[in-house]
Formats: structure tokens, C-alpha cells, sequence
């Protein structure tokens, strides 16, 4: 049974045997085989399910303007309470952070969940981190009264960026099995999948002609962001973003705190109780 793994984005992880395959075809074809695994990182599976129905149940549904693409984001708790942005990943819906908003509420704050461009039943759209960005940025907008955010994987890394690049302005953040590094997670992806140096050289500058150059997401000089502080959360079993990526992180971030996990991996980690109970705790936690 093939397994899946987050690329800052989900792909496949193939049996040996196809794994071979994809590692002859992309040393043989490499800009071909770069193109089909471009198609893969831009094109996540879409999970709706019911999450979209017990949202809709549960808060105030908001439908945003993305460059002409329709975001929907959700809001439960008093309109009048502070925020916190739940922010999931590539290859995920806002409910899969229903399991933070329980504590939000009885906190006294606000939880605000969306469906990033691509994902859930906010409209198709490529998805890779410059419009995970875009999306945070503009819900914290829409929503105003933003205090924090708990965010996971590819989320994360766009929480960080949008912290970093000041597109929002928060005093607490949690960042749940992040890429900090997306030179090296891309590397561990392509290895993962077989493809050969030849074609993750194609793919890399594929992606960098469509958007940016993997070196400007990967400055990381702008940390810490003085006027926010940090939680950053990996479980050591993690097999689709190395933990080793928590170091990479924490050594940009001086002063943030840390929580290493085992046994949860990338996916499970966003429903144990630990993590959840840290999570709250701190971006609720009253600023001195």
C-alpha cells in the first residue's frame, strides 16, 4: 500500500519497485518526469468530506476574494473576541484544526479556519507556498482582531513568511511540523520519490520560473520578529517533514520555544492531546 508524504505539499511514496521506476524515467526524461511531478505538488488531493457541512454548523461562514479566486474561511466563537488563525497544510482542510478551537473558546478568543486556494470547497487553484501567503494574509484581514495563529506544515511555513514579511502582525505563534528550510525539504522530497538529480534540478527551476527563487523563500534573516513570539512543534517520527527542520528553525529564531513529540508523526500530531493543550496555552497566554 503506497503511503503519502507533505511536500510542504502531499505526494505519493512509492513501493521500491515503482520507486525505481520514477528514478529510470526521470534520469531518462527528466524534464518530462519534473513536469508530472510539478502537476502532483501543484494540484493537491481535494478532502471535503462533511467538514465543510459541520463548519458551516458550527460558525459564521465568510467567502473571500483571492485574485479572482473564492477563499472560504470560517468563524466560531463571539465576533467581538480576539482571534486565532488556524492555518492548515498542503493537502488539508480547515477542519483539520478543529481540534484547537474547544480550548480557544473556553479561552474567551476566537477561531478562524479556512480552506486555502485548492483545497476543501474554496475554489481549484495551483497551490504552493506564495499563495498559502496570499491566503493567510487575507483572511487575517477579512476576520480583523487577529492575536495569533496555530498553523501546520506548508501552513506553517506561510504563517512564518507572512510574520516575517510583517502581512501579519501577531504576538504568538505556533508552528506544527514546519519546512523552515524549502531547498532541503525539496531535496528530501525528491529523493523520497526516486527522482534523480537531473530532474529535481528541472523541477526547482520549474517552480522558481513559475514563482519565486527557492533561496528568497528560504531567508530566514528576519527572525525573530521582535514583537511576536514563537512555539515550534515537531514529532521526532515525523516521515514527510525531517525533524531536523525544527533545528533549522530554532537556530533562526533564538529565544522561541520548542516541543519535540514521538510516536504522532506529520498528520496525527494535530489531534494529540499535548500538543493541543501547549498550543492553546500559548497563543492565549497574556503578554507581560
Amino acid at each position: 500500500m503506497n503511503r503519502r508524504a507533505d511536500v510542504g505539499g502531499r505526494i505519493e511514496l512509492l513501493t521500491p519497485g515503482r520507486k525505481r521506476l520514477v528514478h529510470i524515467a526521470s534520469r531518462l526524461l527528466p524534464d518530462w518526469t519534473a513536469r508530472q511531478a510539478e502537476s502532483l505538488l501543484l494540484r493537491p488531493p481535494r478532502r471535503r468530506g462533511h467538514s465543510a457541512e459541520v463548519l458551516d454548523a458550527w460558525g459564521r461562514r465568510q467567502e473571500l476574494d483571492l485574485a479572482g479566486n473564492r477563499l472560504v474561511s470560517w468563524q466560531v466563537g463571539a465576533q467581538d473576541a480576539p482571534a486565532i488563525l488556524l492555518v492548515h497544510g498542503w493537502g488539508g482542510y480547515g477542519a483539520q484544526m478543529a481540534g484547537f478551537v474547544p480550548g480557544l473558546l473556553a479561552a474567551g478568543f476566537r477561531a478562524v479556519l479556512f480552506d486555502h486556494l485548492g483545497h476543501g470547497v474554496s475554489d481549484r487553484a495551483a497551490a504552493a507556498l506564495p499563495t498559502f501567503i496570499e491566503g493567510v494574509a487575507a483572511v487575517a484581514l477579512a476576520c480583523g482582531g487577529v492575536v495569533g495563529a496555530i498553523a501546520h506544515s506548508m501552513g506553517a511555513a506561510a504563517t512564518l513568511h507572512a510574520v516575517r514579511e510583517a502581512r501579519l502582525a501577531v504576538p504568538r505563534v505556533v508552528l506544527i511540523g514546519a519546512p523552515g528550510n524549502f531547498e532541503r525539504h525539496l531535496r528530501t522530497v525528491s529523493r523520497r520519490v526516486g527522482l534523480a538529480r537531473c530532474a529535481h534540478r528541472s523541477l526547482k527551476r520549474r517552480l522558481e520560473q513559475r514563482y519565486v527563487p527557492v533561496a528568497d523563500l528560504d531567508r530566514l534573516e528576519g527572525l525573530p520578529v521582535d514583537d511576536c513570539a514563537a512555539l515550534l512543534v515537531h514529532d521526532r517520527d515525523d516521515q514527510e517533514v525531517d525533524v531536523i527542520q525544527l533545528d533549522l528553525l530554532a537556530q533562526a529564531w533564538p529565544g522561541a520555544r520548542r516541543l519535540e513529540t514521538q510516536g504522532w508523526g506529520h498528520h496525527r500530531i494535530l489531534r494529540a492531546p499535548e500538543v493541543i493543550d501547549a498550543a492553546v496555552a500559548f497563543v492565549t497566554e497574556r503578554r507581560a
